[in-house]
């Protein structure tokens, strides 16, 4: 044999290689995947919750019972491994996340007397009112790990997990109560203890620069059996529970509490009507659990869906309808809050938005941008 004609054979043999490797590296890289998820919702019962700075004079509705409000956002971008994947495409996925989280809990009377304070009004008649309260408010950042879903009998459960850095806290807490006074005075007796991760008295230490969080969610789904034919059409064909911040824990060495007592009946000269001392201290506080079950219904003209979702004694109720197609057109609402929310969901894209009103005494507002797909 000539070197002419080992010279083509061995052209071939290189080819085949070449194809072979260009084969494999692009399938190794199809198996790598990215996504995006960023979601912000704010919800109260009374307060209004984009107008919480002080100018309470529109939106603001008086209750009896306690006022609740929270507000969340999170941020997350990463990648998906090749690793681990599941018949459903899910794999184990790790992220960059950045998170913001504030809770509050009032009760009737303390919103009202905050509400006449912020807006510069009087009661219309003389009352005493109930101070108590609790607010939580940190951001913080960090890394996010999401496991494949496991599969448990009809059950498939997925679980992540969050480690932060806190750049952020602070816990406030007060109980007494605030007399309004025929004469247009007030009269107040009570405690408060504020601990705030950025206090920094004078002679007293600087607090830790940094706090850590941590927090497991999890994800349980259920799906009816394509064999399951025989069933009650009410019967849904997928169930789906999912439990934020089931297990978390937010942790801040070194903070410098306030705890001071608040009275006006003082009865000699010179007393304070404040009095606190700065209390060194490790602050150990928890993430409010978010809870809810969303059922679906596959239908021909659509996907019909019943959602419950709960935070901090807050209940949403949700009734939903999305198109069929490439293209699903999603629209829910929330008949108890009047609240809507329209969506879109494209391939691997998903974007919507919620609110209940369209001015700042808004109670319900919210929206939702992800992508997942592969590189």
């Amino acid at each position: 044999m000539t070197q002419f004609q080992v010279f083509p054979l061995l052209m071939v043999g290189v080819s085949l290689w070449a194809s072979s490797a260009l084969a494999e590296a692009t399938s190794s890289l199809a198996a790598w995947g990215g996504y995006v998820d960023t979601s912000v919702e704010a919800w109260s019962n009374g307060t209004p919750v984009l107008d919480l700075d002080g100018r309470w004079a529109k939106g603001y509705e008086r209750r009896a019972g306690e006022q609740r409000a929270y507000v969340t956002a999170r941020a997350e971008a990463g990648v998906q491994l090749p690793w681990g994947r599941q018949p459903d495409g899910r794999a184990w996925r790790v992220g960059a996340v950045g998170r913001v989280d504030g809770s509050a809990r009032l009760s009737g009377d303390a919103a009202q007397a905050l509400y006449h304070y912020q807006s510069q009004t009087d009661p219309d008649a003389p009352v005493t009112l109930d101070a108590r309260s609790e607010i939580l408010y940190w951001t913080g950042q960090g890394v996010s790990v999401h496991a494949p879903a496991m599969n448990l009998g009809g059950f498939k459960l997925d679980v992540s997990f969050d480690h932060l850095t806190l750049k952020r806290l602070r816990s406030l807490r007060s109980a007494g109560q605030v007399t309004y006074n025929a004469d247009d005075t007030y009269s107040y007796a009570g405690t408060l203890r504020d601990d705030h991760s950025k206090t920094l008295p004078p002679l007293a230490q600087a607090p830790d620069a940094e706090g850590l969080g941590q927090a497991l969610s999890i994800a349980l789904a259920w799906h009816k059996a394509s064999s399951a034919t025989l069933m009650s059409p009410w019967v849904p064909d997928r169930v789906n529970l999912r439990v934020d911040d089931l297990w978390s824990r937010l942790r801040w060495r070194g903070i410098n509490g306030d705890d001071a007592v608040l009275r006006s009946d003082v009865a000699e000269l010179g007393d304070a009507r404040i009095k606190g001392q700065y209390t060194r201290r490790t602050v150990v506080e928890r993430i409010p659990v978010t809870t809810q079950v969303r059922a679906e219904w596959l239908r021909p003209e659509g996907l019909w869906s019943v959602k419950v979702k709960n935070r901090v004694g807050l209940w949403q109720s949700w009734l939903g309808w999305q198109s069929p197609g490439t293209i699903g057109w999603r629209v829910a609402v929330e008949p108890f809050a009047g609240a809507m929310q329209l969506g879109v969901d494209w391939k691997g894209l998903s974007a919507s938005v919620m609110t209940d009103r369209l001015d700042n005494g808004a109670h319900a507002r919210g929206g939702q941008l992800s992508w997942m797909g592969s590189f």
